[in-house]
C-alpha cells in the first residue's frame, strides 16, 4: 500500500510537469508564431500603402504645391484633386493627403485631402488649412523631421476592437532632389481581424491535441519505464541503509538498458566496494596517525635547524638579530641562517624553497647546508651563489629550487656585500629612512647550472637596520583575494613608531599588521622575517681624513697621520709591512694619477677592533692597480719584469686590499689586523 501512494504522488507530480512544460510550450509557441504573423502583416500593408503614396505622388506637379497654398486652386489643382479621389476609391484607401510640415516642425499645411465614400464620419480638409502639430508626440515630430531633412518613409499601425488602419508617409521632392512636402496614406485594416481568427483557430487546436498526445504517450513512458525501476531502486537503498551495506538481490529484476539499469549495477557495485572501503579506511586511519606523529617529529627537527638564540652573539653586541618562521603546513620550505664565518665578517641568510611539504623541506635542509659550508670557502656571496647552485642542479630531477638573499657584514667597517638569487628584496632603514634595497636579481638557485652571479656592495653605518623576508609576508591574502604587497609593507615600516622597535619587537609588529590585513583567511605561504640592527662598536674610534697633494714630499707627512692611528705596543714588523703599503698606495699616485699635470689625494683612516684601515681617494686617471700580474717571484731579477712588485707586497702583508670607482674617484682601501 506503502508503494502505491510513492506511486501515484510521482505519477502526479510527473504529469503536472508535463502539463504545465506543455501549456508553457503552447503560449510561447503562440506568441512566438503570432508576433511573426503580425509582422508579416504589417509589412504586407506598409508596402502597399508605401506603393499608393507614391502613385499619389506621380499625378501631382511639385513646381505648383507653394504657388497652390499662396495662390489658392486652379484647374491644375482640381484635376489632381480628382485623380487623388479616384485612386483613394479604387485603392479602397480611407484617405490620401498632402500636407507641408513649417520649418520648426510646429505646424503643417494640407494641399490635398481626399477621403473615401465609405469613411461616413470623415470631412475633407480644405486646401491651406494648417493644422498645429503641439500635442504630437516627440516621436512623430521626429518621423517627420527624418521624412523632411533625410528623405525616409515612414509606417505607423494602429489597432482597435474591430481591425485597425496604418499610416504611411512619404517624402515628396521637388526638381533639384529637395523633399518639399509629405504624401500619406492612411488604409483600414479590416482583412486581419479575419487573417488573426483562422490563424489562432488552425494553430491552437493542433497545439492542444499534439500536447493531448504528447502527455499520453508521455506518462505510459515514465510509468513503465521509470516509476516501476525507480520504487524498486528505493527499496533497496532503504535496505543497503538499515543492513550496513548489505543488498537483497531485488535489484537483479530491473532489465533497463539506460541509466536506471546502470544505476542499479552500480549500487550493488558500492555495496561491495563499501565494505572494501570500510576495511581499507580503517588501515588508512592507523596509517594516517602514524604519519601525523612522524611529521610533527619533522616539524620539530625543522625548528631546531634554524638558529633560534638571540641575541646571537654575546662578544658582538654590534649585531642585535631576530628571526621568525611560520610555515603554511607542518614542515615548509622557507628558512634563515646566520652565522660567524671569522671574527670580522658575519653572513646572514634569507630563502625560499619552491613548494610546501616534505619535499620543499628536505631540500631547504640540503641548500641551507650549502649555503653554510661554502661561506667558509668563498669570500662574496655570488662565488658562494655560483657553487651552491651546480651543486643542487645536479640530479634536480623534481625540479625544486630555492630562492635566496645573502649577504656578509663586514664588522669593522660595516661594508655589506650581498648578492639576490630571485629572491625577494630586503628593506633598510638609514638616517630614519626606509627603502628596499633593489638590484636586479639573478636567476633562483637550482634552475640552471652554470649561471653567473653578481656581487652588490653597500656600507651601513651604526643605527641602520636591515628587515628581510620571504614572499609569504608580502603575498599574504586577505578573504578578497587582495595582496598585503611590498607598498604596505613599506609603509608599515616607515611608520615613526615602528623605527624606534627592537628587531624582535619589529617582527611582531609587522606580523601583527598581516594578522589584521588578513582577517580570518587561511594562511597559503610559508612567513618568514628576519630584522638585524648594527649598533656602534665598543672602543671604536671615529675616522679622520688627511688631504694633501699628491707629491712625494709629503711621503712623510702621510706616514705620521697613519702611525698616529697605531697602538704604542704595535710591532715593528707589523709597522714596515704598513709603511711599505702605504708608500706604494701613495707614490703611484704621486707619479701616475694626475701626470702631467698634479692634484690632491685625500686619505681616510680609522683603528676598530685591533684593525687598522686605510683608504685612498683621488680624483685622477681610472687605474685599478690589483688587476695587474703579479711578478713571477721564482725568476732571478735580472730575469723578472719591471714594476708589480710593490702592489704584490701589499696585498701579501695586508689582510684585504679592495678597489673601486665610484662617482669619479679612484678609492683603493687596505685593511690590516694588528693581532
Amino acid at each position: 500500500m506503502k508503494h502505491k501512494i510513492q506511486i501515484s504522488v510521482l505519477s502526479f507530480k510527473l504529469l503536472a510537469g508535463a502539463i504545465i512544460f506543455g501549456v508553457l510550450l503552447c503560449v510561447i509557441n503562440s506568441y512566438i508564431s503570432y508576433r511573426e504573423f503580425k509582422k508579416q502583416i504589417e509589412n504586407l500593408y506598409a508596402n502597399v500603402t508605401k506603393q499608393f503614396a507614391e502613385t499619389a505622388i506621380s499625378y501631382i506637379d511639385p513646381e505648383r504645391i507653394f504657388s497652390w497654398l499662396t495662390d489658392g486652386s486652379d484647374g491644375n489643382w482640381d484635376s489632381t484633386n480628382a485623380r487623388l479621389y479616384e485612386l483613394t476609391e479604387t485603392a479602397e484607401v480611407a484617405f490620401i493627403y498632402l500636407t507641408v510640415v513649417s520649418s520648426d516642425y510646429k505646424s503643417r499645411t494640407y494641399v490635398f485631402d481626399t477621403v473615401n465614400s465609405l469613411v461616413l464620419d470623415a470631412k475633407e480638409i480644405p486646401l491651406g488649412y494648417v493644422q498645429s502639430l503641439e500635442n504630437k508626440t516627440p516621436d512623430y515630430i521626429e518621423s517627420l523631421r527624418n521624412i523632411i531633412e533625410k528623405g525616409l518613409s515612414k509606417s505607423y499601425f494602429s489597432y482597435t476592437a474591430t481591425g485597425g488602419h496604418v499610416t504611411t508617409m512619404v517624402p515628396v521632392r521637388d526638381f533639384t532632389g529637395a523633399n518639399i512636402a509629405i504624401m500619406s496614406v492612411v488604409k483600414p485594416m479590416t482583412e486581419i481581424r479575419e487573417y488573426k481568427a483562422g490563424y489562432l483557430k488552425t494553430f491552437l487546436t493542433a497545439i492542444l491535441i499534439f500536447t493531448v498526445f504528447f502527455l499520453g504517450l508521455y506518462m505510459l513512458s515514465l510509468l513503465r519505464g521509470l516509476v516501476g525501476p525507480l520504487m524498486l531502486i528505493i527499496d533497496e537503498t532503504s535496505n543497503f541503509a538499515a543492513h550496513h551495506g548489505e543488498l537483497s538481490g531485488v535489484l537483479k529484476k530491473i532489465k533497463n538498458h539506460d541509466e536506471l539499469g546502470l544505476l542499479a549495477k552500480s549500487i550493488e557495485k558500492m555495496s561491495e566496494d563499501m565494505n572494501r572501503y570500510i576495511s581499507d579506511l580503517t588501515k588508512a586511519t592507523a596509517e594516517k596517525e602514524r604519519l601525523g606523529a612522524e611529521l610533527n617529529v619533522a616539524t620539530k627537527i625543522q625548528a631546531e635547524m634554524l638558529p633560534r638564540v638571540f641575541p646571537p652573539y654575546e662578544n658582538h653586541p654590534e649585531i642585535e638579530l631576530f628571526a621568525t618562521m611560520s610555515p603554511a603546513k607542518e614542515v615548509g620550505g622557507d628558512f634563515y641562517d646566520f652565522f660567524m664565518i671569522d671574527d670580522n665578517h658575519f653572513a646572514v641568510v634569507v630563502a625560499d624553497v619552491s613548494g610546501k611539504g616534505v619535499p620543499a623541506a628536505l631540500f631547504m635542509v640540503i641548500a641551507k647546508t650549502l649555503l653554510k659550508d661554502a661561506a667558509y670557502r668563498f669570500k662574496t656571496p655570488a662565488e658562494i651563489f655560483t657553487h651552491v647552485n651546480n651543486i643542487l642542479c645536479e640530479g634536480n630531477e623534481s625540479g625544486l629550487f630555492v630562492t635566496c638573499w645573502m649577504a656578509i657584514l663586514e664588522i669593522s667597517t660595516g661594508r655589506l656585500q650581498f648578492a639576490n638569487a630571485g629572491h625577494t628584496a630586503p628593506l633598510l632603514c638609514q638616517n630614519g629612512k626606509v627603502s628596499y634595497i633593489h638590484t636586479k636579481p639573478n636567476l633562483m638557485l637550482a634552475a640552471m647550472e652554470g649561471i653567473p652571479y653578481k656581487n652588490y656592495e653597500i656600507t651601513i653605518q651604526a643605527g641602520d637596520r636591515i628587515f628581510m623576508y620571504t614572499d609569504g609576508v608580502t603575498e599574504a591574502t586577505d578573504s578578497q583575494n587582495r595582496l598585503y604587497g611590498e607598498e604596505r609593507l613599506l609603509e608599515t615600516l616607515s611608520r615613526e613608531d615602528a623605527k624606534k622597535l627592537q628587531p624582535k619587537e619589529l617582527l611582531s609588529f609587522v606580523r601583527a599588521d598581516i594578522d589584521a590585513f588578513v582577517g580570518g583567511a587561511d594562511q597559503f605561504d610559508d612567513i618568514t622575517m628576519l630584522g638585524m640592527a648594527f649598533k656602534t662598536n665598543q672602543g671604536s674610534e671615529p675616522e679622520k681624513e688627511l688631504r694633501v697633494s699628491a707629491e712625494d714630499r709629503n711621503m712623510e707627512q702621510v706616514n705620521e697621520f697613519v702611525h698616529s692611528f697605531l697602538p704604542s705596543d704595535c710591532s715593528p714588523a707589523i709597522m714596515n709591512k704598513i709603511d711599505l703599503a702605504v708608500e706604494e698606495i701613495f707614490v703611484n699616485i704621486a707619479h701616475y694619477a694626475y701626470q702631467p699635470e698634479s692634484g690632491e689625494v685625500s686619505i681616510f683612516a680609522s683603528f676598530n677592533d685591533d684593525t687598522l684601515k686605510v683608504v685612498f681617494k683621488d680624483s685622477g686617471k681610472e687605474f685599478n692597480p690589483i688587476e695587474k700580474e703579479d711578478p713571477d717571484i721564482t725568476l732571478c731579477a735580472e730575469e723578472r719584469k719591471i714594476g708589480g712588485l710593490g702592489i704584490f707586497l701589499t696585498k701579501k702583508f695586508m689582510d684585504s686590499v679592495d678597489y673601486k670607482y665610484m662617482n669619479g674617484e679612484n678609492i683603493l682601501t687596505i685593511q690590516k689586523k694588528l693581532v
